[in-house]
């Protein structure tokens, strides 16, 4: 019988063989996957990796797959970069960046969010009413004729001037709020509550008949975009005092540290006319709940603001 000596060279060359194919198809296996991989799909469009870290953490991968299809455009990821940026919105912001090259991301993202470069005149829109506390009512959405809350009272005149009415379902936070106010030496009362449809279309012609269509609309809001419609807003006074400069008042400072701690936001705010559509008001309060006023406190974003991005996100 012959015995065969052990070739460690064959061994050898078949290890090595065999170590290539391994290798091979490893690197074969990793570069199909990575060619799988977003990271890899967005350099191809042309992303680089500072924002591909960007997108990948911004965006859901439906979102990711979306942004696959659209052209590589530098202005994507600075605008996804903001804070209150909306996927859904994306086409929107681009487009008004090509038309105002000069406006900053942040404002551009306000203004597409809160619809505030919609011509509200001719492009009305109609309430959301399932959004409950929450829905909106500006100049851009409105009620129709038909609304009205089911639980309109009359507010006793221990806190309001006679004939004021209100949603019974934020009477004990306007309580709440006035008791409090109370305790430290503030009287406040409401002075407007609720408004039918008709109660604000009786304003507003009255505001036509004595200055005109344009300054009627400046000054008052057209009968259905009256947020007193919804039983949820109401103006809320010093009792028997009156300021020049109301917004230095200690009363107006103390609402303002404490209006929301009870669910309450200043529904007209310095500096957001032009997303609200009204100048700032005092005395204007809106309920919301605490979990969205404490957001809009914080976060100093008005209520247009808040509910693009979320209540309608």
């Amino acid at each position: 019988m012959v015995v065969r000596k052990f070739n460690y060279y064959r061994f050898f060359v078949f290890i090595v063989v065999l170590s290539v194919i391994i290798f091979t198809t490893y690197k074969l296996i990793s570069n199909y996957k990575y060619k799988q991989t977003y990271e890899y799909k967005l350099s191809l469009v042309g992303y680089k990796e500072d924002e591909i870290t960007t997108i990948k953490n911004k965006l859901s991968d439906s979102e990711i797959d979306k942004l696959l299809e659209l052209k590589y455009d530098k202005n994507i990821v600075k605008l996804m970069n903001e804070k209150y940026f909306i996927y859904k919105n994306l086409s929107k912001y681009l487009d008004y960046k090509k038309e105002n090259k000069l406006e900053s991301y942040k404002n551009i993202i306000t203004i597409i969010n809160t619809e505030s470069n919609i011509d509200w005149f001719d492009n009305t829109k109609e309430t959301d009413v399932s959004k409950g506390e929450l829905m909106l009512v500006n100049r851009l959405y409105g009620l129709s004729k038909d609304y009205e809350p089911d639980d309109i009272i009359d507010v006793s005149t221990q806190y309001a001037y006679s004939g004021v009415k209100i949603s019974e379902s934020i009477m004990d936070n306007i309580i709440a709020l006035i008791e409090a106010a109370s305790e430290e030496g503030y009287t406040f009362v409401l002075s407007d509550g609720y408004r039918s449809y008709s109660d604000q279309e009786k304003i507003f012609q009255k505001y036509k008949n004595a200055y005109g269509y344009s300054e009627a609309d400046r000054i008052a809001a057209r009968a259905g975009h009256s947020e007193y419609q919804t039983g949820l807003s109401f103006n809320i006074v010093p009792l028997y005092k009156s300021y020049d400069k109301p917004k230095e008042s200690p009363e107006y400072k103390w609402l303002y540290d404490n209006a929301y701690r009870f669910g309450f936001i200043f529904r007209f705010p310095d500096g957001k006319s032009s997303i609200t559509g009204f100048e700032s008001s005092t005395w204007r309060l809106r309920y919301v709940g605490s979990e969205a006023s404490n957001i809009i406190k914080s976060e100093n974003i008005c209520y247009e603001e808040y509910y693009a991005y979320f209540v309608d996100k």
